[in-house]
């Protein structure tokens, strides 16, 4: 009986195996993608390369260079590795078998079924201990095969490295003529899906997608010999893939790195004139990279997983359409170039179209995200160079034809989503999307030559990321985020540079860069959870529209539309919570510009720009403390500073003459609003909005020549806004601290000649925010909604003034500046609790110069309008110092209007200063004696003793005008 019950026994295992395998098979036939291989490792690189239509003159004969086509890939080697390295379970190699597996699992279940109950029997039978024996048995540990030994972690590697080279023409010794049209195009999709729920180290994924075409075309080189070609060249490269993963339940599960590259590399249709040769090209060259797709992962109910690092980059570069000599000639008459990048790609979610979703609720370290996303077009296009040489590109001085057309595309990452809800370290999110277009296109420079860079437009749009999205509720230290989105460009264009010789340049852009967006968190009954920093920077640097000589002539001319926007609104909000919904805000908005400028040392130099430019970092801030302690504070720092000189001429034995037109329009942050009502330190704003302007235009200076400056300047600088907030019910909430401030520098429309001739022109119109009306309360409170504020503003302008020694200055100048800082501040609450106080110390000081002709043996006008407005909390500056005097003399000087005598200056609007009282000879009966009243006698406001201190630093009553 026992040789039957144990060979039963070896039945019914081995069945049950064939059962299983029959099983596996049929579940891999199912779940086969062809996408994804089944192994742990996918690497996939490939490197096509196209050869064609290249040519060498040399010793009078044309050479055409052999073609050559072929890809280079890992894949043969990869498909084996991977095929060797899979479980079955996850291949179909057994797939032909499993029709008869399958009808063969059915006839022996039945009969290990029948067996196996029989041997049962029969060994209870002979060995009643057998039973237990059993029980023994199958309460020993046991080893199960899950079929995949790697856990679903994955390894994907799919890069591109696409290379063309085609439509050179290399005159060396002789010459070359090409004519090429060319095109490659690759693309591969690798998608990883795979799973790593409910596991330990499972279902990690790290992903690396990298397309990179290198196209090398259209090329001319001339060496003691002719290089000419035309044609174009196409190439596009793709190499994507999106991520799906889990890590719910999971330890160390289901996270994801994926770096994402998009780098087009471009050098195509330059021309290289050397030693005593000629080339010319008139090419069009397109470059496309996509790589890396959208990211889905899980993270809930698990500890360390569902985790996103994506790094896309999208960096489409390209060195193109330049014409560079050495003792020789190099001629660009006409081209297009263009180069674009995607990085990163985006998949439906609960925040619509979002390239990151992951979450980590109710779990530990999980659905944390970090992103830095650059999206950064770098262009060395349309430039002339010569060195003893001739560089022509585009029309050139002497022709106005022709042209070469420039455009850059890049754009990185995404809206991203998650969440770590009822978690610990969870949900969390650092972002970093950068999107600054670095590019020098249509620059003139020449030492000993001419170089002309004429007709170039140019068109950039550069995105970064976009909106986040996480929440914190009911967690610890979940669901905060900070986000620094720099946006910005270092750029110059439309320039003309010369050292004995003469250069120009002229161009046009059109530019719009974007980084990061809306940030949005939760932290609803939590702690220290669902905070945000946002820290956003815009910042285009740029010189253009820009002529200078120095032995020579040198012009350059430009004009731009230009967008950056950096960052967007901050939402944060908590109830019933500790150290949570905190928002921080540093939104900086910076336009450094220098353009429509013409200088010159012996020679001549002449610069024309227009510029209508849109800078914004940031935008409102909102967040929550409602009944929590430490919660739903902000402190914010908005920054608007446009800092830009523009519309110079000037000269040392020479001429210079500079124009310009700029209207830019610069924002950073917005309104404040929050609460602390019920709470404890919660609900307090602290701000210091800076709304500034530096600006020098429209001026002229000479040593000795003729120079000409005119500018006309509209800007308009705001920072920061309203603040509101309430700490009706609250200990230390709900109060306001706030140094706002106006700081404005301008020289404009000023004239200076040593012996030569200076004509200035300033047309200025500046309209300078900063801060706004605050509003709070403390009903029922201690030390809550209180207002401390100090609006400050300062005012400097030069402007409308000419002076010479012995040569001839004219100035004029049209002045309307507006400068707001501050408003009204209302609270209420009980002063005896220390709440509902407010303290506004408002400081104003206008000073200006204008209007001031100094001449000696000289001739000097003037003529200037001014008009301005300067508002300190609603109310005018306490001190304005204008100094003006529009027929000085010429051995005078400028001074400040003298005060009247004594009896007269009761007379003086607004001044209403007494006449001080003599000095007593001694100290005796001027102390006080009385006795200090007690706190009870103070009343109502225990402030009052501090009014008459405030008032005298606040200046009221103080009015002092020239």
């Amino acid at each position: 009986m026992q040789t039957w019950a144990k060979r039963g026994i070896q039945t019914a295992l081995v069945t049950g195996g064939l059962l299983m395998l029959g099983t596996g098979i049929a579940s891999a036939d199912e779940n086969v993608n062809p996408d994804s291989p089944a192994g742990p490792l996918d690497v996939n690189l490939s490197v096509p390369v196209d050869i064609q239509d290249n040519a060498l003159g040399t010793l009078g004969k044309q050479v055409n260079l052999p073609e050559f086509h072929k890809e280079i890939s890992t894949k043969p080697v990869t498909d084996a590795v991977n095929k060797a390295s899979a479980p079955v379970t996850k291949t179909g190699a057994l797939k032909p078998a499993a029709p008869a597996l399958g009808a063969t699992n059915g006839v022996v279940a039945k009969a290990t079924d029948a067996a196996s109950g029989v041997a049962q029997k029969v060994g209870q039978a002979t060995h009643p201990g057998s039973q237990r024996a059993a029980v023994a048995q199958d309460a020993a540990p046991s080893v199960q095969d899950n079929g995949d030994p790697f856990h679903g972690n994955k390894v994907s590697a799919n890069a591109a490295l696409p290379i063309l080279i085609s439509g050179n023409a290399l005159g060396v010794l002789g010459d070359a003529t090409v004519d090429s049209n060319a095109q490659q195009n690759y693309e591969h999709n690798s998608d990883v899906s795979t799973d790593g729920s409910h596991g330990g180290l499972a279902g990690n994924v790290v992903a690396l997608d990298w397309a990179l075409p290198v196209q090398i075309s259209g090329n001319a080189l001339g060496l003691v010999g002719s290089g000419h070609t035309t044609g174009s060249a196409t190439q596009s490269a793709s190499t994507t893939s999106d991520v799906d993963t889990d890590g719910t339940n999971g330890g160390l599960a289901g996270n994801v790195i994926a770096p994402q590259g998009a780098t087009p590399v471009q050098v195509s249709g330059n021309a290289l004139g050397w030693f005593l040769g000629h080339a010319e090209t008139d090419f069009a060259g397109s470059s496309e990279a996509e790589s890396g797709g959208s990211l889905k992962t899980h993270g809930s109910k698990g500890a360390g997983s569902g985790n996103v690092a994506g790094v896309p980059v999208a960096l489409p570069a390209k060195v193109s359409g330049n014409a560079v000599s050495w003792g020789g000639d190099a001629d660009v008459p006409a081209g297009a170039y263009d180069a674009a990048a995607k990085a990163g790609d985006t998949a439906p979610g609960p925040r619509g179209q979002s390239y990151i979703q992951t979450d980590g609720d109710d779990s530990f370290l999980a659905g944390n995200v970090a992103q830095p996303q650059p999206a950064v077009p770098a262009t060395v296009a349309g430039n002339a160079a010569a060195w003893i040489g001739n560089s022509l590109v585009g029309g050139g001085a002497a022709r106005q034809s022709g042209g070469v057309d420039l455009g850059s595309d890049a754009k990185s990452g995404g809206t991203t989503s998650t969440s770590g809800e009822n978690a610990a370290g969870s949900g969390n999110i650092a972002d970093a999307p950068v999107a600054v277009p670095v590019e020098a296109f249509c620059v003139g420079g020449t030492w000993i030559g001419n170089a002309h860079a004429s007709g170039c437009d140019n068109t950039t749009a550069a995105e970064a990321g976009s909106d986040t999205f996480t929440s914190g509720n009911g967690s610890f230290l979940g669901g905060n985020s900070v986000s620094a989105p720099p946006a910005g460009t270092v750029e110059v264009f439309g320039v003309g540079g010369s050292w004995i010789g003469n250069a120009s340049g002229s161009a046009t852009e059109t530019k719009d860069v974007k980084a990061g967006g809306y940030t949005g968190t939760l932290g609803n009954d939590s702690a220290g959870s669902g905070n945000a920093v946002q820290v956003p920077v815009a910042l285009p640097a740029e010189i253009f529209g820009v002529g200078g000589s120095w032995i020579g002539q040198g012009a350059g001319e430009a004009s731009e539309t230009k967008t950056v926007t950096s960052g967007g609104d901050g939402n944060t909000q908590d109830d019933n919570a500790a150290a949570s919904a905190n928002l921080v805000q540093v939104p900086v908005s910076a336009p450094v510009q220098v353009f429509g400028i013409g200088g010159s040392w012996i020679g001549q130099g002449a610069g024309a720009a227009t510029t209508d430019t849109t800078s914004t970092a940031g935008g409102n801030g909102k967040a929550t403390g409602k009944e929590g302690f430490a919660a739903g504070n902000i402190a914010a720092a908005p920054v608007s500073l446009p800092a830009q000189v523009h519309g110079i001429g000037g000269a040392w034995i020479g001429n210079g003459f500079g124009e310009s037109e700029n209207v830019t329009d610069s924002t950073a942050g917005g309104d404040l609003t929050t609460t602390g009502e019920g709470g404890s330190v919660a609900g307090n704003i602290v701000e210091a909005p800076v709304g500034a302007v530096a600006s020098a235009f429209g001026d002229a200076a000479v040593w000795g020549g003729v120079v000409k400056g005119e500018g006309s300047n509209d800007v308009t600088s705001t920072a920061g806004g309203d603040a509101a907030t309430n700490g009706d019910g609250g200990s230390i909430a709900g109060n306001v601290v706030a140094g706002q401030l106006l700081p404005v520098a301008q020289v404009f429309g000023n004239a200076a000649s040593l012996v030569g001739v200076a004509h200035a022109t300033g047309i200025n119109d500046t309209e300078a925010t900063s801060g706004g009306d605050i509003a709070t309360s403390g009903e029922g409170g201690a030390l809550s909604g209180d207002i401390f504020d100090v609006p400050a503003a300062a005012v400097a302008q030069v402007f409308g003034n000419a002076a010479s020694l012995g040569g001839v200055a004219h100035a004029v100048a049209d002045n309307a500046t507006t400068g707001k800082v501050g408003g009204t501040d209302t609270t209420s609450g009980p002063a005896k609790a220390l709440s509902g106080i407010a303290k506004q110390i408002p400081v104003g000081v206008v000073a200006q110069v204008y209007n001031i002709p100094a001449g000696l043996i000289a001739v000097t006008t003037t003529t200037v309008h001014n008009a301005t407005d300067v508002q300190v909390a609603d109310r005018e500056a306490q001190i304005e110092l204008p100094i003006t005097m529009p027929e000085l003399g010429a051995t005078s000087l400028p001074q400040l209007p003298a005060l009247p005598a004594r009896a007269e200056r009761s007379a003086l609007p607004g001044a209403g200063l007494p006449e001080l009282p003599a000095l007593p000879t001694s100290v005796e009966g001027l102390l006080p004696n009385a006795d200090l009243p007690s706190a009870a006698q103070l009343g109502d406001a225990p402030t009052v003793v501090f009014q008459q201190i405030t008032d005298v630093v606040s200046g009221k009553g103080i009015n002092i005008k020239g």
